[in-house]
């Protein structure tokens, strides 16, 4: 949108920037979410202790001209609290607000997007109001396309002749359209070698190559097993990991899995987009453009990755880089357009409608088309038949694949085998929804299909993060209540092996009752299903651990949420958590049932009668801003 309104863009990661830098551009635009209870994410935690020094006086950045967004999940108590930190710090420091801040909510039936759909509206307007073009000048149009900043080259494998050179420093869609035809004409061979490769990759499962992820650790599987009744509709792998560097975490760390692409949807991109001829050649990465900021271009979309001993092929970028079988979003629509023909019926048809997917008044038409059937970008390309991509912008077309973070199950000894590696176990529910319109295609979770196609002895690049819960072995002083449906339960078992070594290794605590006080509170459908490491809670309880169960589905007893279990028990909790002054830790799906558990604790803080309803949401306000009530959910 800044482009258009013929604005020099920068986009950058919060901590790729230096204090300095912000008084440069014309203007900031700052996009936030909020990690943890109410903390700045991973990205931005540099530069906001920057902001924070008591060195910086006010006034400082008054050359400033800002506005932000910021992106919250409400089911959290401290929805948007980082941003909102953030845009009161710039403005302390003397930044000038140009546009209102505007927020994002993940808990909206369209997500973020709702919020910023409205937001984007507002600023587009302030922008033209305190910056209009001179006279004459008119910002570009949406129909025209834009050069993006980074694109995909050929990697020459002789010296470029005139012609070829010419051809590499062409811009626009029609150089891209001439390159594809130089691509065709070759006679060196690779071509035939091209379609031998496509035509052996159109089965089986992703290939076991490592990813060259940036700081992320090689590990190994031992394990990849179902932990649910084979009859039960819901797969869930415990997955055993070994990792021979160290890394010592705690509870609530969380291990980053990076999934892959499968071949047969690979060779229908390639088929239907038409790139058999360019999919195995070897490309490079190229930018032409050059900021005049001085606070650098735009990164690489490829800076998480080491690529420097890779051998780049379009066809490798489909497997490991680019999200084809995401939901698309609306950006996806927009993008298309630029594409699209208008020489036939079949191509005038399909542009309507990719103006109609793309346009934010008709939020219906995307989501009959996208979210409610879970179609994803392979589906939506065999609908749009006349679209033909340029493969030289793939990067900028396609999303690109995220990783996906699961909370690790173990803690205590099990973060370390007999040898002395490093321990990750996961608890991981396989995604595989029907969907009740398209039926000839099976709907999977990209990630959790390609953990279904793991191996034991298989070695996968995976990432270690420590988590926003901070479990501290300063607890131990008092009890802690972990409440965890699910696949939430996963954080809780690594806390409670945690605080299980933590008492014996300090000898806190009666020998024999180390866990004396601390209660879980685990739900799930039935205990013939998915009692999830049902066994292990037996054996804990002769540590002293109390364990209350809520079965949702279960044929003898009656149908229990964990809501329900905290409000039976609420003379037990109410003394675990305001005489004895505890802990409550939430993990699980995120949407009622974070906000169902904080309905029920407030009942029991007021289990007494003597306490209003007002006063036990004040005192788990001031828990939760005290670091005694911490929510981890997805």
């Amino acid at each position: 949108m800044a482009e258009r309104l013929r604005f020099e863009t920068t986009v950058l990661d919060m901590d790729s920037v230096q204090l300095r830098d912000i008084v440069k551009p014309t203007v900031v635009v700052v996009v936030i979410s909020t990690a943890g209870q109410g903390e700045m994410p991973q990205n931005a935690r540099r530069l906001w202790r920057t902001l924070l020094s008591s060195a910086l006086k006010p006034g400082l950045l008054r050359k400033v001209c800002f506005t932000s967004f910021g992106l919250g999940d409400s089911s959290y108590p401290r929805f948007n609290v980082a941003h909102r930190m953030l845009h009161g710090r710039l403005v302390q420091l003397g930044a000038q607000t140009f546009c209102g801040r505007g927020e994002g909510n993940e808990q909206h039936p369209e997500g973020h997007s709702a919020g910023f759909r409205a937001w984007v509206v507002t600023l587009k307007e302030k922008l033209m109001e305190a910056f209009p073009l001179p006279d004459g000048e008119l910002p570009i149009s949406d129909e025209v396309f834009l050069e993006p900043k980074w694109k995909l080259a050929l990697v020459q494998v002789a010296p470029p002749t005139e012609q070829t050179g010419a051809i590499e420093h062409s811009n626009g869609i029609n150089g891209c359209a001439s390159l594809e035809a130089a691509n065709e004409s070759r006679t060196d061979g690779s071509v035939k070698g091209a379609e031998s490769v496509a035509s052996a990759n159109t089965k089986g499962e992703p290939s076991p190559e490592l990813l060259p992820i940036k700081g992320a650790y090689t590990s190994t599987i031992m394990r990849n097993e179902r932990v649910t009744a084979p009859e039960h509709f819901q797969d869930t792998r415990l997955l055993d990991l070994q990792v021979t560097k160290p890394y010592a975490y705690g509870p609530g760390a969380v291990a980053v899995l990076y999934p892959k692409n499968f071949p047969p949807d690979i060779h229908d991109v390639v088929s239907l987009m038409g790139w058999q001829n360019v999919a195995d050649r070897s490309v490079t990465l190229v930018t032409s453009t050059h900021s005049i900021t001085g606070i650098g271009s735009s990164p690489s979309p490829l800076r998480h990755l080491d690529i420097t001993e890779n051998i780049l092929t379009l066809r490798w970028l489909l497997e490991n880089v680019l999200d084809i079988m995401s939901v698309p979003r609306r950006s996806f629509f927009a993008s298309l357009v630029h594409f699209a023909g208008s020489d036939t019926e079949d191509g005038r048809y399909q542009k309507e409608r990719l103006l109609e997917l793309a346009n934010p008044e008709l939020i219906d038409e995307l989501w009959d088309y996208t979210t409610r059937p879970k179609r994803t970008i392979v589906e939506v390309m065999m609908d749009f038949t006349t679209i033909k991509i340029p493969w030289q912008y793939v990067l900028s077309v396609f999303p690109l694949m995220k990783g996906r973070q699961f909370s690790i199950a173990s803690g205590g000894h099990l973060r370390q085998d007999d040898v002395g590696n490093t321990k990750v176990e996961l608890l991981v529910a396989i995604a595989d929804p029907p969907s009740p319109i398209i039926k000839y295609r099976r709907r999977y979770g990209v990630c959790t299909r390609y953990i279904t196609a793991l191996q034991a002895g298989q070695q996968i690049t995976i990432g270690l993060q420590q988590g926003y819960l901070d479990v501290q072995p300063a607890e131990m002083d008092v009890p802690v209540v972990m409440i965890g449906p699910g696949t939430g339960i996963a954080p809780m078992r690594s806390m409670i092996y945690q605080r299980l070594e933590w008492a014996r290794g300090v000898d806190a605590r009666i020998h024999g009752k180390r866990l004396a006080g601390d209660i879980l509170i685990f739900g799930c459908r039935s205990p013939t299903a998915d009692y999830y490491f049902g066994d292990e809670w037996e054996c804990l309880k002769g540590e002293g651990l109390t364990v209350w169960t809520a079965f949702s589905r279960d044929l003898i007893q009656p149908k229990q949420y964990v809501q329900d279990l905290i409000r039976l028990n609420a003379a037990s909790l109410h003394d675990a958590l305001v005489e004895k002054r505890g802990k409550v830790y939430v993990c699980g799906s995120s949407g009622n049932m974070p906000k169902s558990v904080r309905e029920a604790l407030v009942d029991v803080l007021a289990v007494d009668g003597t306490v209003m309803k007002e006063e036990a949401e004040a005192y788990l306000d001031e828990m939760e801003k005290g670091g005694r009530y911490k929510q981890e959910t997805w």
